[in-house]
């Protein structure tokens, strides 16, 4: 399949960087007790999603759906993974004993810290496009990290947005722009989560380009990762993924659907978007990784 240059990008990075770390020796994670390659200084990589198509790795089969729906649970503020378990149970282990994730990433991003980040990030751009301070955290320093045990701690930690205005020939109409975000992930599983955490990302930048009150189009992400790692027990996943024919997916971005669309009919959200894995054509490669916790 022929490859416009946004689609290409990930793919391209995306297995460079997995033949990067199954080259670097195995070695000893003390947390996991499992045997881990990691990239030293870690490793970064800029998407442009100007065409509106999900960022797929192209060496595996992967699930939009699921990522969906997590993204559906993050926008709900939801820290109780009940309704997340129909479609995705990787956050369910992570549960404290009253059912709830305290390290959730939309409960951190709309409740936590006694503001609602993502809707005063998508006011403060609407109010002020230029504004260069729209910054989301999961982190909560008072808590995580640092030596201190916990369940969970979050590994994409934050995340900023920008407008760029687009400047056009005719210069009496309405101001157009272009919706950029730079994402930090802490740790990152690369086999396992990343795919899935720059879809999410995606589908994220998304909803919020639909919810600004100024007219945008999706423009780049930028995707930086302190601890890229790959757990031994994926080597031979990773290792076969590689030596598969590799297949870029179209899978359309929503583009219309609002935070206010998304939290009244999560279920349609995820819907949507298993319609429209469907009709994409997919890897041969397929696997079920098991999640290091």
């Amino acid at each position: 399949m022929l490859l416009t240059k946004p689609q290409r990008l990930f793919p391209v990075d995306y297995t460079s960087l997995l033949k990067q770390l199954l080259d670097e020796p195995v070695k000893l994670n003390r947390r996991t007790g499992k045997g881990i390659r990691a990239v030293a200084g870690g490793a970064s990589f800029k998407l442009d999603l100007s065409d509106r198509k999900m960022p797929v790795c192209g060496v595996r089969k992967l699930y939009p759906g699921t990522a969906a729906a997590e993204v559906a649970w993050f926008l709900s503020g939801a820290r109780d993974t009940k309704w997340l378990d129909r479609y995705c149970k990787i956050w369910k282990p992570f549960a404290e004993p009253d059912g709830g994730v305290d390290a959730a990433y939309g409960y951190r991003w709309r409740t936590h810290f006694g503001r609602d980040q993502l809707r005063d990030a998508v006011d403060a751009l609407t109010v002020n496009p230029s504004d260069r301070r729209i910054y989301v955290s999961a982190w909560d320093p008072t808590k995580d990290g640092l030596g201190r045990p916990s369940k969970n701690v979050p590994c994409p930690v934050g995340f900023t947005l920008s407008l760029q205005q687009v400047y056009r020939a005719d210069e009496d109409g309405p101001a157009e722009y272009t919706l950029h975000s730079s994402l930090f992930i802490r740790s990152s599983d690369v086999f396992v989560g990343l795919p899935y955490d720059v879809m999410g990302h995606a589908i994220l930048m998304d909803v919020l380009c639909a919810s600004l009150g100024v007219p945008a189009t999706l423009g780049t992400m930028t995707v930086t990762l302190a601890h890229p790692h790959l757990y031994d027990v994926h080597t031979k996943m990773a290792e076969e993924s590689l030596v598969a024919i590799p297949t870029y997916s179209n899978v359309p971005l929503m583009g219309f659907a609002t935070l206010g669309d998304v939290t009244d009919d999560p279920d349609g959200f995820v819907a949507s978007y298993r319609e429209r894995a469907s009709k994409a054509e997919w890897p041969t490669f397929k696997c079920n990784p098991e999640l290091v916790l």
